[in-house]
């Protein structure tokens, strides 16, 4: 018979992570049980407050044996007792056993939790429902992501491996080799993506905190995947690896909305008109659009560095699609842009001085009237409107990778652009 597995909530900033758990008990488990895929790695809601550093949950399947099952869910709490930090406030991890086929309600479910903020109470509820058996260490606010694991049909996915360290290395600094990861990303890209960040001239595939994580590599194809990671140069050893399927770069965290609808925590596309052009507080660039349903701050923080540049040259009157996480800051309601895309863009008009009339020379001010530089020739001060080339083009732009999002779906990958494309009509 199938047995569900799922696991979250098990991160700690001590350096525990979901990932090193679940791919822990998935070799563990593969010794007693046939594994029925890869197994999955699902990125939740990101805009949530309570959440792991990646906001993911692990989830695996397998055929077991009926007489097989009680040994099997031993094991898996008694991993998780023994390797989460429970000790930290912010773990909570939580524990699903799903018997034979996953239920629509779960499906249902589980897009809920990508979309929306879901509580505890909330997934009991479903747990009942479906007949799933959950287990709650401390608070248990993980077995909201590990439902949702369990319940994820992974229609469209990617991949990523993930290699982990010794654990006597935690929380040491990583010894991957630079210009190998260049020389990957330049060899596999884009089979396998953000790997570096080439604005930057930095690495992207290693952490840098004291989870167990060594290097994350993300891709479309999963032979690229470990093609790329044995092409790397690492000077530590590597205790294991594993690749997860996962909901990783496919924007189903966006939902089409109007901007009376949003509410905190969403994700969203919307398309709106700048009605007050760029303005910055620190290294923050924010602008308002409106929708005719109501008015909104849109962001682009100062991580996305180079992005902001493309945001400044929006002006009042360019009709956008605009894509984000929507959050309060500093007590407003503000979408945390991802992706734009200018659908028309305004004329852009500067008020420039005439040439001289007498000679064609410049006019310069003086007070409130002209004077050529040339020939003295004097007249009042009208400037000519004039409309200047817009350096915005007609196409979509994105954060840079070190600022993506994991769901986020990179431009690079097919159908990058369909979530904008689908909304240029709405």
């Amino acid at each position: 018979m199938m047995l569900h597995i799922g696991i979250d909530d098990t991160d700690s900033p001590n350096g525990m992570c979901t990932t090193y758990l679940g791919a822990l008990l998935y070799k563990e488990i593969s010794r007693l049980a046939e594994p029925l895929d890869l197994p999955k790695l699902i990125r939740l809601n990101p805009n949530v407050p309570y959440k792991t550093r990646g906001n993911g949950a692990v989830a695996m399947s397998f055929e077991v044996d009926e007489e097989d099952i009680p040994k099997i869910k031993r094991l898996v709490l008694e991993i998780v007792e023994k390797l989460a930090d429970l000790t930290h406030e912010n773990t909570n991890p939580g524990v699903v056993f799903l018997e034979e086929e996953i239920p629509e309600e779960l499906t249902e479910f589980t897009y809920q939790a990508i979309w929306e903020h879901i509580s505890i109470e909330e997934s009991e509820k479903v747990a009942k429902d479906v007949d799933a058996e959950i287990y709650k260490f401390k608070l248990g606010r993980g077995i909201v992501g590990a439902l949702a694991a369990i319940g994820h049909p992974l229609r469209e996915f990617t991949y990523e491996l993930l290699a982990y360290r010794k654990r006597e290395l935690w929380g040491t600094p990583r010894k991957v080799n630079k210009e190998s990861v260049f020389e990957m990303d330049k060899q596999f890209y884009p089979f396998t993506y953000d790997n570096v960040d080439p604005y930057k001239g930095s690495v992207l595939i290693t952490p840098h905190g004291k989870d167990p994580v060594l290097v994350g590599i993300r891709g479309i194809d999963k032979n690229k995947v470990l093609l790329a990671f044995e092409s790397i140069t690492i000077k530590e050893p590597v205790e294991f690896y594993q690749i997860f399927k996962t909901n990783q770069s496919t924007d189903e965290h966006l939902r089409f909305k109007k901007i009376a609808e949003l509410k905190q925590f969403d994700n969203a596309v919307i398309k709106a008109r700048v009605v007050r052009r760029y303005w910055e507080k620190g290294r923050h660039v924010f602008f308002e659009v409106d929708d005719g349903t109501g008015r909104l701050r849109v962001a682009a923080f100062e991580p996305t560095k180079g992005f902001r540049r493309y945001v400044r040259m929006l002006i009042e009157g360019d009709e956008i699609i605009a894509t984000g996480g929507v959050k309060e800051f500093e007590g407003v309601l503000t979408l945390n842009l991802e992706k734009f895309y200018p659908v028309k863009l305004a004329k852009k008009i500067e008020y420039k001085k005439p040439k001289c009339p007498e000679c064609g020379g410049t006019m310069k001010s003086k007070g409130d009237y002209l004077k050529c530089k040339k020939c003295g020739y004097r007249m009042p001060k009208v400037l000519i409107p004039v409309e200047v080339p817009r350096e915005l083009q007609k196409k979509i732009y994105e954060v840079p990778p070190n600022a993506r999002r994991h769901l986020s779906k990179p431009l690079v990958l097919p159908l990058g652009e369909e979530k904008i494309l689908k909304s240029i009509n709405l």
